[in-house]
C-alpha cells in the first residue's frame, strides 16, 4: 500500500503546483501512468466510486475539516478523462482554501469546470472559476509532472511525441498536447478544431499571435500520413496563420481525430531560422 505524509504535503499551502510537486517528491514515480487512485487513497480519500452521471463529471464529498473524503466519477467518460477528474477532485480536497458552492456542501464539477483556465486577474474573478482553474492546474501537474515530460521535449515540436506521452501517461490527446507545448523550449502554438472550424488556440508566450480565432474556418490542413491520423511536418504559408508574418519558415503538422476533431501544431523551422536547440 502506498504511504504518503499528508501533513508534509499540505505544508505546501494552497499553491497547486507546490502541492503536486510535494506529492511527487515523496512518490518518486519513475515513469508510466501516475497512480492517481493510490495517491488519493493514501491521502485519506476513503472511497472512489464510478457511476453514470448527468450534468457533471465528478464530485467531492468531504467534511469541512477534510479529515476524509469520497470522490464520485462519471463512468460514461473515457479513462483519461476519469483519471483527470479524479486528480481534479483530489486537488479540491487537498487545497485548504477551496470551499464548495453547491447547496449540498459538495464540489460538483462539470465538463466545463474541467476545462477552466486561470483568469488573467484572479482578484476580480469569481471564486468558483479560480478554484476550478487551480484544481485543473493541480491535476496536470500531478498526472504529467515536468520530470516525466522532459524525455519527450528534445528536437523540433512533434505531435508524434504527444501521441506517445499521452498513451504512456494516461492523458487525453488534448491534455498531452497542451502540456507538451507548455514545457517545450521551442515556442509553438496549438489550434484545436472540429469540422475545420477553430475551437480554441493554445500559444506559447514567445510565439507570435495567430490570426485564426474561435469560430473561424481553418486553411486547408495537412493530410494524415498513416492510420494514426498524424501528418508529416509541412511548410505552411505564414499569411494563412500569423497576424504578423515574416519571422521565418513556418511548419505545420496536424493530428486528425474521430468525428472531425483535429489538433494542429505550428512552429518555426529551427534549422532554417538558425536557432539553436535549447536543452531542457
Amino acid at each position: 500500500m502506498l504511504a504518503l505524509d499528508r501533513m508534509a504535503i499540505e505544508e505546501a499551502g494552497p499553491n497547486c503546483v507546490r502541492l503536486a510537486a510535494e506529492i511527487h517528491d515523496q512518490l518518486r514515480h519513475k515513469g508510466g501512468e501516475v497512480p492517481v487512485a493510490a495517491i488519493a487513497a493514501a491521502l485519506d480519500v476513503v472511497e472512489i466510486k464510478e457511476a453514470p452521471l448527468k450534468g457533471f463529471e465528478g464530485a467531492l464529498i468531504a467534511p469541512d475539516d477534510r479529515n476524509f473524503g469520497a470522490i464520485l466519477i462519471n463512468s460514461n467518460s473515457s479513462l483519461s478523462r476519469r483519471r483527470f477528474t479524479l486528480a481534479h477532485e483530489l486537488g479540491h480536497f487537498l487545497n485548504c482554501w477551496h470551499r464548495p458552492e453547491d447547496p449540498a456542501g459538495r464540489f460538483a464539477c462539470s465538463r466545463a469546470d474541467l476545462a477552466t483556465r486561470r483568469p488573467k486577474s484572479s482578484a476580480s474573478a469569481p471564486r468558483r472559476v479560480v478554484q476550478e482553474a487551480e484544481a485543473n492546474r493541480f491535476a496536470i501537474e500531478l498526472l504529467a509532472p515536468p520530470r516525466l515530460i522532459r524525455p519527450y521535449l528534445r528536437g523540433v515540436p512533434d505531435l508524434a511525441k504527444v501521441l506517445t506521452l499521452s498513451d504512456e501517461l494516461g492523458l487525453s490527446r488534448e491534455a498531452g498536447a497542451r502540456r507538451y507545448v507548455e514545457l517545450h523550449a521551442q515556442p509553438s502554438v496549438l489550434v484545436f478544431s472540429a469540422a475545420g472550424v477553430v475551437r480554441y488556440v493554445e500559444r506559447s508566450p514567445a510565439f507570435p499571435f495567430v490570426s485564426c480565432r474561435p469560430g473561424q474556418r481553418l486553411p486547408q490542413l495537412p493530410s494524415p500520413a498513416d492510420a494514426s491520423g498524424l501528418s508529416a511536418h509541412e511548410e505552411a504559408d505564414s499569411l494563412d496563420w500569423l497576424a504578423r508574418p515574416g519571422r521565418g519558415a513556418l511548419i505545420v503538422q496536424t493530428l486528425s481525430q474521430r468525428n472531425g476533431y483535429a489538433i494542429t501544431l505550428l512552429a518555426f523551422d529551427a534549422a532554417e531560422s538558425g536557432d539553436d536547440e535549447e536543452e531542457i
